[in-house]
């Protein structure tokens, strides 16, 4: 569906409108990927990174039964997680679509902007049963927990702060551009002490 929606918002609004001569397209299919032993994700990651902006549709992470309905080699990564690596994960930008004559309940744009690196995107995971959990940095322990439980899903993960100060140029710079009040939002219940 969204193949087609793609192909309708290219030949419906923009072809008409604006050259596109110059654009760049890359298929992040799990087929293409499969064909090209994703050369093409990194052919996509240098494109946008040269450019600096990209449009792209919404991609799949196949599962293992998706690995032999399309009869690929491997269950390719996320290919959001490399394309956040690939560019540093500055921002994940949306914003509200207003349509003449369509009311919404509210007047101005609403923005939204995302941290997008590090995090879950790149987090190692492992199923553990009972035992004890250490993780640790060049040897120093960051944290200890001891697991009772059967089955426990223990996932480990960063968060890096290198790039905060772009993406929140990036962000505030919209927000004053488009006049609208910022908001920012945080997991504060889960870090609750960070020193940066």
């Amino acid at each position: 569906m969204s193949r087609w929606a793609g192909e309708h918002y290219l030949q419906e609004w923009i072809r008409p409108y604006i050259d596109i001569s110059k654009w760049e397209f890359y298929d992040l299919s799990c087929v293409s990927r499969d064909k090209t032993n994703d050369k093409v994700l990194a052919d996509c990651i240098a494109s946008g990174k040269r450019i600096g902006a990209i449009y792209k549709e919404p991609t799949i992470t196949p599962t293992s039964d998706q690995v032999k309905e399309f009869g690929l080699k491997k269950a390719w990564g996320s290919p959001n997680g490399a394309m956040r690596r690939g560019w540093n994960g500055i921002s994940i930008s949306r914003d509200t679509i207003h349509l003449p004559g369509m009311k919404l309940g509210y007047k101005n744009k609403i923005l939204f902007d995302r941290h997008a690196v590090g995090g879950e995107y790149g987090a190692g995971y492992k199923t553990v049963g009972p035992g004890t959990l250490r993780t640790t940095f060049n040897g120093e322990l960051v944290e200890e927990r001891h697991l009772t439980d059967q089955v426990s899903a223990v996932v480990v993960y960063d968060n890096p702060y290198d790039n905060v100060e772009k993406m929140a140029h990036h962000f505030f710079s919209r927000c004053l551009e488009a006049r609208v009040t910022p908001y920012v939002c945080t997991k504060k219940t889960v870090f609750k002490v960070c020193e940066i």
